[in-house]
């Protein structure tokens, strides 16, 4: 009678070992599953956003100087082959975020995750493959935002700053050139290396916002010679019309100051009347004529370092020492700005892991087999998320908001958000 108990005994201690193993193997496969259905899902949506950013970005930058053929086609290879790792950074965890919510999705309206927590399974062990892959994400994101970022920005930048060593990719045809020094030109048509019907606005010195010369010629023509070096060029104007004009000399703060009360009204009047009078104005006709036109404001522009260019190992030094980063004239951003990119690198390398983690708890509570719905709740939530990225970045000159803490606030509060209503989808 034992014997019989024992074998009985046997039989059901090996019946629960096979259904233990059976279901073990089961979510073995459904781990790789998964994991397989995120990782397909993810990689269409990072290459469809990096194509939009990609080309929001040529569009906004060179497409004008591609279509006059100022720039080659193999510069727009290269800018694409430098702006796509960057764009990455943004990319990677959207699209992990829109997989998430993809696939959870259609789980939760099959009713496949009910007969997986049927089967005994907490919700933690089902979604343990997405969560190891939101990490893995991370540490991904973090390579690319420390490493690969940087230097692709910094490249882009050389790219894009072309204008200053060939001033013909400066001067575009059809279009105000209003970022140069005391100038305002436009050229209408360009044949060759010539402008034709060229205008110039030359700003007064003295105030640097009033107009004093204005310049409208037949047709011109850049001569540059060592830009680099002279930091200007020079445009020889072919039947040139000048017309110059009169602004009331103005005294400084010292001279007026020095004026008795009769003096200073009289003064004033003066001024007033001058400004409130037709602009007297004197013309000459001239058959060539050079106007030099200074580059130090694009040059300015080019020596201030891009924060987001700079490596890790700058910003550290930069941190420890602003000064360290001044060589060959080079122009260090602030404190605050380098304090809040180190901290928006790596709270922005965490993105992958929060955003998968929230896209889990959004897409089973849509229960929605749509591709639409999955869109559009990974564009809110990105939206939201990045935007509160951004908000940091746009203070980061304002170091009395902190904006080194304001890059972490949408990981703290999705973060919050998404394992409140994990907790609540666990206890269902």
């Amino acid at each position: 009678m034992a014997d019989g108990e024992d074998d009985h005994a046997f039989r059901i201690d090996s019946r629960a070992a096979r259904c233990w193993f059976s279901i073990r193997f089961m979510f073995r496969i459904f781990d790789r599953y998964l994991a397989r259905q995120v990782i397909v899902a993810t990689l269409f949506s990072v290459t469809v956003l990096s194509m939009v950013l990609v080309l929001g970005q040529i569009f906004k930058k060179l497409l004008d100087k591609l279509v006059e053929g100022i720039l080659p086609p193999s510069v727009i290879l290269k800018f694409v082959g430098y702006t796509f790792p960057g764009s990455l950074s943004f990319t990677v965890p959207w699209g992990m975020l829109t997989a998430v919510l993809l696939v959870f999705g259609r789980l939760s309206a099959d009713n496949e995750l009910i007969a997986l927590r049927m089967s005994g399974q907490s919700l933690r062990r089902i979604c343990a493959p997405v969560l190891v892959l939101g990490l893995l994400g991370s540490g991904l994101c973090f390579w690319i935002n420390t490493t690969v970022a940087p230097f692709a920005v910094a490249e882009v930048r050389k790219i894009t700053q072309q204008s200053l060593s060939d001033p013909q990719s400066l001067l575009q045809p059809d279009r105000m050139i209003d970022d140069l020094t005391g100038f305002f030109i436009f050229a209408e048509d360009r044949v060759g290396d010539k402008l034709k019907n060229l205008q110039i606005i030359q700003l007064q010195s003295s105030s640097g916002a009033r107009p004093e010369k204005f310049f409208f010629a037949r047709e011109g023509e850049v001569e540059a010679g060592n830009v680099l070096k002279t930091r200007r060029i020079d445009m020889n104007l072919q039947q040139n019309l000048m017309i110059l004009r009169d602004w009331p000399a103005e005294a400084s703060p010292k001279q007026v100051k020095a004026m008795n009360e009769k003096q200073r009204a009289e003064y004033q009047a003066e001024q007033k009347a001058g400004r409130e009078a037709f602009p007297s104005v004197t013309t000459a006709i001239t058959g060539s004529s050079p106007v030099p036109v200074s580059l130090e404001k694009l040059f300015a522009r080019s020596a201030r370092m891009k924060v987001e260019g700079m490596t890790m190992t700058q910003l550290r030094a930069g941190l420890k020492d602003r000064r360290a980063l001044a060589v060959d004239g080079a122009i260090p951003p602030s404190h605050s700005e380098m304090l809040t990119e180190f901290n928006r690198r790596i709270s922005f390398s965490l993105a992958c892991f929060i955003l998968s983690f929230v896209g889990i708890s959004f897409g089973i509570t849509a229960q929605r087999r749509e591709t639409s719905i999955g869109f559009v709740l990974s564009l809110a939530v990105g939206i939201s998320y990045f935007a509160l990225i951004m908000l940091g970045g746009i203070w980061q000159n304002s170091p009395g908001k902190y904006p080194q803490l304001w890059v972490w606030l949408p990981n703290v509060l999705f973060g919050i958000l998404g394992l409140v209503m994990f907790l609540r989808l666990q206890r269902r």
